[in-house]
């Protein structure tokens, strides 16, 4: 047991198994699985670098008990027929070989799918097809179909129990089948799975007392429970805790209590800007309701986030689910005490939602390029040819090249014109509530550090710089610069540009200021704006506001926004003139409007930073452009060009290719 988390390393119990610590991997979807739902090599590796991690249980995420028809997602494990047997039992050995339980989650998507999911199947709804939150044209469960779906529920506990699975978990959350069910707002049915209350726990309890039967006592049993749902005409907490006592009673032996609905994705899918462990007193006031042991989830990052859970008693057990993505060894250490070490999540969601499972993608991460790929990683070795390699650049994508270049056995010097490492992550972490994207270059700063790279600061690169030191290969990550806009009144000395406001080189406060550009960049600035004072307009040419930002932080960005007294949106208006006290914008029918200003801020995108991958065009060495100086996009992007280039240098099988 670990003497600095004594509560987070105690064993524990959950019904018939006992557990190393206190730590579980909630269950996710992937995309790992094949179109048909089976288990692939990669989804081995992936959960098996979990276990090693030192977890003391991993959920296995979204096993269809329907497939394709229940598939939340289009490459989604199926437990939905006996074929699947074997699959599923190397998962589970996989899992245990490594010390840790292994408990699989039956899912039916319902009404929380399309039919771009189920293969050209119309989705099934519990009642009230207009209330679906995804599914377009479902089709209403008749009373039989129900008893047919308690049935496949039975039938998939059956096969993780044959699979030799730990334990099963029931998906009773987050706008499914089983929630459509229980919910007040969904289940508007008139036989004997709708109406009042329990007439609405029928579905599950008649699923849970199944399970119960066919399965005894040898195998665990989770119910996945939304405390409160945050949609108009849903369940609260206090109805909640009815549902726990009825599904405790039923015979389950653990609750994992989340909260959310599809109609809620904020709330379930929570952006960077919530706090950690925000929803642990739900589980706290069902752990008080019940007799049986909880788990709870929600944006814990931290070891000692974690261990204040468990001390406090809000919970038996704590959930990380995005946390373990980014760092599959969180368990081990903290443990060992190594908590500088923890990658920890930065709840950006662009790596594993936006870019992933909602694209209809392979789930990535923006800190771990790793994930997914984890015995090619594992496996990659020295590279075949040592070379010396210069990265100019220490943003997130410099950073990135050079560790992973000196982890490939490479002779590495990393320069940057800046007198401290991390580029734009300053940036990002500066604006209200991305205080966590700061996360991201401590771990990188604390890998560096590690690493035989000499590191040269305020030092500008150029070609001569560059035959000086004579390097083989040369990765450009030199990063981006901010547009400008050809109006009159630019140049005015009240004009400045985004990046000087938020690095603090522009002082502000108590101003009327108009940010142009109603982009991500933009958006945060008006924030940081907003925060010291100044009222602030944001105009974008756009009809909406950061239409490219991931969705789940659009919203919850557009929330803080509009709730905030000090900052108005205009949408669909172009800047025509910048004034001494006043901006000048026309409409799409040409009317004209006058925004006052005692500041103008320039918000308008960037563009790439790359006079230096010109100046070595034809230069005689591999020369790699990476992050926004290759392409203007996002840290996810920057992480991974960083990382591809990391692994072509001195590889005959190269990733990433040099520019030519």
């Amino acid at each position: 047991m670990s003497s600095e988390f004594p509560h987070l390393f105690d064993p524990g119990c959950i019904g018939p198994i006992e557990l190393r610590n206190r730590l579980v991997m909630a269950p996710m979807g992937t995309n790992y699985a094949t179109a048909t739902g089976e288990v692939t090599d990669r989804l081995l590796d992936y959960y098996a670098e979990r276990a090693a991690g030192g977890t003391g249980l991993i959920t296995v995420g979204t096993a269809a008990v329907e497939h394709p028809r229940g598939r939340a997602i289009v490459n989604q494990l199926s437990i939905a027929d006996n074929s699947r047997v074997p699959g599923l039992s190397k998962l589970a050995r996989r899992i245990q070989q490594h010390g840790a339980k292994a408990f699989v989650q039956l899912h039916h998507a319902g009404g929380g799918t399309t039919v771009k999911k189920t293969g050209g199947a119309r989705p099934v709804v519990s009642s009230r097809a207009e209330n679906a939150y995804n599914a377009r044209n479902p089709r209403v469960l008749e009373t039989e179909d129900v008893e047919s779906l308690v049935e496949r529920f039975v039938d998939a506990a059956k096969r993780a129990q044959k699979a030799g699975f730990d334990g099963v978990e029931l998906h009773g959350s987050h706008g499914y089948l089983i929630q459509e069910f229980m919910s007040p707002r969904n289940n508007r049915r008139d036989d004997r799975y709708g109406g009042d209350f329990d007439a609405r726990m029928r579905f599950p309890t008649e699923i849970v007392d199944g399970i119960r039967d066919a399965i005894g006592d040898d195998l665990a049993l989770s119910f996945r429970l939304s405390a409160e749902e945050f949609v108009d005409g849903g369940y609260e907490l206090e109805e909640a805790t009815q549902m726990a006592e009825v599904l405790a009673a039923a015979g389950v032996d653990v609750l994992d209590v989340t909260v959310g609905a599809y109609g809620a994705p904020t709330r379930t899918l929570e952006p960077m800007g919530y706090e950690e462990a925000w929803r642990s007193h739900y589980a706290a006031a069902i752990g008080d309701a019940v007799d049986v042991p909880t788990i709870t989830v929600g944006v814990v990052r931290q070891p000692e986030t974690a261990e204040a859970v468990l001390a406090e008693g809000d919970a038996d057990f704590v959930a990380l689910g995005r946390g373990h993505i980014a760092d599959p060894h969180f368990a081990r250490k903290a443990r060992d005490g190594r908590m500088e070490e923890i990658n920890r999540c930065i709840g950006c969601n662009i790596g594993c939602i936006g870019e992933g499972i909602f694209a209809d993608r392979e789930m990535g991460c923006t800190v771990n390029p790793t994930v997914g790929r984890e015995r090619e990683f594992a496996t990659l070795g020295p590279a075949p040819e040592r070379q010396r390699v210069l990265v100019v650049g220490a943003g997130p994508a410099g950073l990135q090249a050079a560790i992973r270049s000196a982890d490939r056995g490479h002779d590495v010097t990393l320069y940057d014109a800046a007198e401290e490492v991390g580029g734009q992550l300053h940036l990002a972490a500066a604006p209200p509530r991305k205080g966590k994207n700061g996360w991201y270059l401590e771990y990188l700063e604390t890998q560096l550090d590690r690493r035989p790279v000499e590191v040269r600061l305020g030092e500008r690169v150029d070609r001569s710089t560059v035959e000086a030191v004579e390097p083989d290969a040369v990765v450009v990550a030199t990063g981006a610069k901010p547009r400008r806009i050809d109006v009159p009144g630019i140049d005015a000395d009240h004009v400045v540009q985004s990046w000087d406001i938020i690095d603090g080189s522009v002082p502000v406060g108590d101003e009327s200021v108009v940010v142009i550009g109603g982009g991500d960049v933009g958006c945060d600035t008006a924030g940081f704006l907003a925060e010291r004072g100044c009222e602030v307009t944001v105009v974008e040419q756009a009809d909406r506001i950061a239409p490219d930002k991931e969705q789940i932080s659009r919203i919850d960005m557009l929330d803080a926004l509009e709730s905030n007294d000090r900052i108005a949106l205009v949408t669909g208006e172009t800047v025509t003139a910048i004034e001494e006290d006043a901006v000048i914008t026309t409409d799409a029918d040409g009317g004209a409007t006058t925004h006052e200003a005692d500041r103008v801020v320039l918000a308008v995108g960037h563009e790439p930073n790359d006079d230096l991958a010109d100046e070595l065009d034809a230069y005689p060495a591999s020369v790699y452009v990476v992050g926004d100086a290759r392409e203007s996009r996002d840290i996810y992007r920057a992480t991974l060009d960083g990382t591809e280039a990391s692994i072509s240098i001195g590889d005959p099988y190269r990733t990433f290719s040099p520019q030519l």
